[in-house]
C-alpha cells in the first residue's frame, strides 16, 4: 500500500496531481460562483416581473376608475334626460286633459261640427 502511495505521489506525478486538484477546486468554485450569479439573475428577473406587474395593475386600476366615472356620468345624463322626457310627457298629458275639460265645458257638446268656441281650443 505504501509502495502504491509513494509511486502515486512521486516527484514526477505530484505536480500533475496538484494541478488536477487545483483544476477540480477551481471547477467547483466556478460552479458555485455561476450558481450564485444565476440566483442573482433569477432574483432580478422576479423583481423586474413584479415591478412590471405592479405598474400594469396600477395602469389598469386607473383606467377602470376612469371608465367607472364615465359610466356614472353617462348614467346621470340618462337619468336627467329621462326626467326631462317624463316631465314633457306629463305636461303634454296635462295640456290634453285641460283641453278635454275645456271642450266638455262648452255648451252644445252633442252638436255636429265645430263651433267658434271649439275652434278657439285648437292649437294654431
Amino acid at each position: 500500500m505504501m509502495a502504491l502511495l509513494s509511486s502515486l505521489f512521486s516527484k514526477k506525478t505530484a505536480p500533475w496531481l496538484l494541478a488536477a486538484l487545483f483544476i477540480a477546486v477551481g471547477g467547483v468554485s466556478a460552479r458555485m460562483a455561476i450558481g450564485k450569479v444565476s440566483d442573482l439573475i433569477d432574483d432580478r428577473v422576479v423583481a423586474a416581473r413584479d415591478e412590471r406587474d405592479a405598474h400594469w395593475k396600477a395602469e389598469l386600476a386607473a383606467s377602470n376608475l376612469e371608465i367607472i366615472q364615465l359610466e356614472k356620468a353617462l348614467s346621470e345624463q340618462v337619468l336627467e334626460t329621462d326626467r326631462q322626457i317624463k316631465a314633457a310627457e306629463k305636461a303634454a298629458r296635462d295640456q290634453l286633459d285641460e283641453l278635454e275639460e275645456a271642450n266638455a265645458a262648452l255648451p252644445g257638446g252633442d252638436a255636429c261640427g265645430l263651433g267658434s268656441d271649439r275652434v278657439r281650443l285648437l292649437p294654431r
